[in-house]
C-alpha cells in the first residue's frame, strides 16, 4: 500500500467479515486505520458537500472505512423474501444488510456516488504526479532516473550481444536438462532390464528344479530296469520279442 498510495486510489476493505463478530470488527476497522495513519499511508478522501445532506452522507460513508463486505453469490429465502447471503447453523448473513455488510455502500460508492471524484482524482492528482516526476527526470520511486546517451550502433551492439549471452545461457540450460532427462531415462531403462532379469530368474529357476527331478527319476527308473533284466536274466527287448511270437503263433 505504501508503493501503490501515490499512484493509485485506495480504498481499504476486509474481506471475509462474517468470520468477526460486530465488535471484532470494530476493533479491526480502528487497528487497520491506526496502522495506515502510523505508516503515512494514504487513502481516498471523501471530498467535501456543500450541503448538509451531503455531508451527512460522507459522514456515513468515512464512519464506514475500512469496508467490510462479504461475498455471496446463493439467493436464500428469508421471511417469504429473497436475499442474497450465506446460511449458517446461527442464522444468516444478509450481503445486501447493512447490518451485516458494508457490500452496499462500497457498491454505491464506486460505482454511483464517487465514481467520477474518483476518476477526477486519478487524473488531476496521481497522473499529474507521475507526469511531473517523469518531466522532472525523476523515477516512478522520487529518485533521479538513469539517462541512456549513448551512440545508437552501440546500444545495439550493446543489446545484441545481451542476446546472444541470454541465448547461450539458454542453450545451454536446454542441454543441461536434456542430458538430465536423458539420464533419467538410462537409470530407468537399467532398472527395468534389472528387473525383467529378475524375474526371469525367478521363472526359469522351477523349470530348472523340474527339470533335475527328471533327470533324477529317469536315472532311477534305468537302474531298476538294469536290475530287473539281471534278476530275470532276460531284457525288456527280448521280453517284447517273445510276446510278440506268441501272439503271431495264436
Amino acid at each position: 500500500m505504501k508503493r501503490l498510495h501515490d499512484k493509485v486510489n485506495i480504498v481499504p476493505v476486509i474481506a471475509k467479515a462474517d468470520t468477526m463478530t460486530p465488535e471484532e470488527i470494530i476493533r479491526f476497522k480502528k487497528q487497520i486505520l491506526n496502522e495506515i495513519a502510523q505508516h503515512k499511508i494514504r487513502i481516498y478522501e471523501f471530498p467535501d458537500c456543500p450541503t448538509d445532506e451531503d455531508s451527512g452522507l460522507q459522514r456515513a460513508m468515512r464512519q464506514r472505512v475500512p469496508f467490510a463486505v462479504v461475498g455471496a453469490n446463493t439467493v436464500l429465502e428469508v421471511d417469504g423474501q429473497k436475499v442474497r447471503g450465506r446460511r449458517y447453523p446461527w442464522g444468516v448473513v444478509q450481503i445486501e444488510n447493512m447490518e451485516h455488510s458494508d457490500f452496499i455502500p462500497l457498491r454505491n460508492m464506486l460505482i454511483r456516488t464517487h465514481m467520477m471524484d474518483l476518476r477526477d482524482v486519478t487524473n488531476a492528482v496521481h497522473y499529474e504526479n507521475f507526469r511531473c516526476k517523469r518531466l522532472a527526470g525523476l523515477g516512478t520511486d522520487g529518485k533521479p532516473a538513469k539517462i541512456v546517451n549513448k551512440n545508437p550502433i552501440a546500444q545495439m551492439e550493446e543489446e545484441k550481444r545481451e542476446h546472444e549471452l541470454k541465448v547461450k545461457k539458454m542453450e545451454a540450460e536446454m542441454e543441461q536438462v536434456f542430458e538430465m532427462k536423458v539420464k533419467e531415462k538410462k537409470n530407468k531403462l537399467k532398472e527395468s532390464e534389472a528387473d525383467l532379469a529378475r524375474r526371469e530368474e525367478q521363472m526359469l529357476a522351477p523349470l530348472e528344479e523340474q527339470r533335475r527331478e527328471l533327470e533324477q527319476e529317469k536315472a532311477a527308473f534305468q537302474r531298476e530296469k538294469e536290475e530287473w533284466e539281471r534278476l530275470n536274466g532276460i531284457t525288456l527287448d527280448q521280453l517284447r520279442r517273445r510276446e510278440l511270437e506268441s501272439n503271431s503263433k495264436e
